[in-house]
């Protein structure tokens, strides 16, 4: 017989790979590709995602006159059966809590890239079935039904139509979405707050500043040049984090261009710090207390 071939390609896990990517590698873009410890996880993660992305973007079975098979992605996994050895096939509906990915389920293996539709793979020699997702099962099924020399079972309920549609969707909102909630969470205003020892930063890349190491405080109604983020986050108007300026000195800084002054904090054993909120008022009123405590 002709070889058959069915390909599946997998709407959610690109979806969710995808995203993931994305955000870690953004995240390590902004970090500024230096080789520290934040931006060597970023890497780490985002290669992860990247390889799983390859993995597992698409399923895809292979029919001939003597074996079942399917592989992943760029073919990295996937398994083989002998038709003699296949006792049934009958198209399935997996339960939502199966998901995705190679794992066990209680009577055998799932092989899923997306959705519920599969086709169940019983054995002579074995209790345990294999399940292989697909988005023909019924077709699939009695092919192999029809080799092996067994009745035709389609007794799996079928999609309804618009499933396409609604799986397109869900790709557009989460490879939106992910990235999105990562740019809402770092445009936030920075948050601080003061004791009677020290002034903290919260929020990415926040510190803890004791009064007594403060050796300077003062307003600039202008930054100073940057040359590069050393490990930071620039987008927009927001600059957070460790940057590296044209005379090649290492600042960090918690701004909101173009809502002058910034306060300039200077420390003992530490880099330079820039600060400022977008209400004037609440810049003034940190510079004032930093001034009366120094």
């Amino acid at each position: 017989m002709q070889p058959r071939k069915y390909t599946q390609y997998g709407i959610f896990s690109i979806a969710l790979m995808l995203s993931l990517f994305l955000f870690f590698a953004g995240k390590m873009t902004m970090s500024g590709f230096s080789f520290n410890p934040v931006s060597i996880l970023m890497l780490f993660l985002a290669l992860t995602f990247l390889f799983c992305l390859l993995v597992f973007y698409k399923l895809t079975i292979l029919i001939d006159a003597t074996h079942v098979s399917f592989k992943f992605g760029l073919g990295l996994f996937g398994k083989s059966f002998k038709l003699s050895d296949i006792k049934s096939c009958r198209p399935v509906r997996n339960s939502v809590i199966y998901g995705i990915g190679i794992h066990m389920i209680p009577n055998g293996w799932l092989y899923n890239v997306t959705g519920l539709r599969a086709i169940e793979l019983r054995f002579h020699n074995r209790n345990s079935v294999v399940r292989i997702g697909t988005g023909r099962p019924e077709e699939i099924s009695r092919v192999i039904q029809e080799l092996i020399g067994s009745p035709v079972n389609d007794s799996a309920k079928r999609e309804e139509s618009g499933g396409n549609l609604v799986m397109m969707v869900t790709i557009i909102f989460l490879a939106m979405i992910i990235p999105a909630i990562f740019i809402i969470m770092t445009n936030r205003e920075t948050r601080v707050s003061t004791n009677n020892q020290a002034l903290t930063i919260k929020g990415m890349y926040g510190m803890t500043i004791p009064y007594s190491e403060i050796t300077g405080v003062d307003t600039v109604r202008s930054l100073p040049k940057i040359e590069m983020r050393s490990n930071g986050y620039a987008f927009g108007k927001t600059k957070i984090g460790n940057f590296r300026l044209a005379d090649t000195r290492k600042v960090k800084m918690f701004i909101k261009t173009g809502h002058e002054p910034y306060i300039q904090i200077e420390s003992q054993n530490r880099v330079p710090v820039y600060i400022n909120f977008k209400n004037r008022e609440r810049t003034v009123e940190l510079y004032s207390e930093l001034v009366g405590r120094n």
